[in-house]
């Protein structure tokens, strides 16, 4: 008389090591998406200008122009000065704005990307980048339109920029992520359902009787 063999063991554990490891690289994905999103935004010109010309709330400050404004600005930071008119308008300054630090030294423009933002019918378009060198009181003198009847009004807004070298970094290490985001996501769903199928097959290879 034969009777039917006890269910073999059949171990589970690769295909757990394999399901786990792809929903922790799905955590890492979407940790790495948030990442990437916050340094895409980054290197966007957003919050700058309210929609009646005034600094934004990413904005340090501002002045009409011409105008002159006094602000106290952080170590080693590169800042961009925009000229904000009304969107239907045109403006120019007359020559590029100056800035002096507490010491009296005029710190050089940088190069910097073209950089416009518009909000609510007004324009700003970054005209001046600078870097600072310590913390401390800069000022920044802005010279008269070069054709004040051009536009009814005109402001300059200061905030944190990006000369060309902060601005490539951010725009490269943001499709590289966005590339590593992707090739993450689909290993980590490869992995979650081949270990769901791998780990079905042997739970139910487990769960039959075997024949002595």
């Amino acid at each position: 008389m034969t009777y039917p063999a006890p269910p073999a063991k059949t171990s589970t554990t690769g295909p757990k090591i394999l399901t786990f490891g792809g929903i922790g690289l799905l955590v890492v994905t979407a940790v790495l998406a948030v990442f990437v999103v916050r340094l895409f935004l980054s290197v966007l010109p957003l919050g700058i200008v309210d929609s009646d010309g005034s600094p934004g709330p990413d904005a340090v400050g501002g002045t009409d122009v011409p105008g002159s404004v006094t602000l106290t600005l952080e170590t080693d930071t590169a800042y961009t000065v925009y000229l904000a008119f009304p969107s239907n308008a045109t403006a120019a300054l007359s020559e590029d704005p100056t800035v002096t630090d507490a010491m009296g030294t005029i710190l050089p423009g940088l190069p910097a990307p073209a950089s416009t933002s518009t909000i609510g019918g007004v324009s700003a378009e970054g005209v001046h980048t600078f870097r600072t060198s310590v913390a401390g009181e800069y000022t920044i003198d802005v010279p008269e339109l070069a054709n004040p009847d051009s536009t009814p009004w005109a402001t300059a807004v200061v905030t944190e920029g990006d000369d060309l070298p902060a601005f490539f970094s951010g725009l490269f290490g943001t499709v590289f992520g966005v590339f590593l985001a992707i090739g993450l996501g689909m290993l980590g769903v490869g992995m979650v359902v081949g270990g769901g199928v791998w780990w079905y097959v042997r739970r139910s290879r487990a769960s039959r009787p075997g024949i002595a």
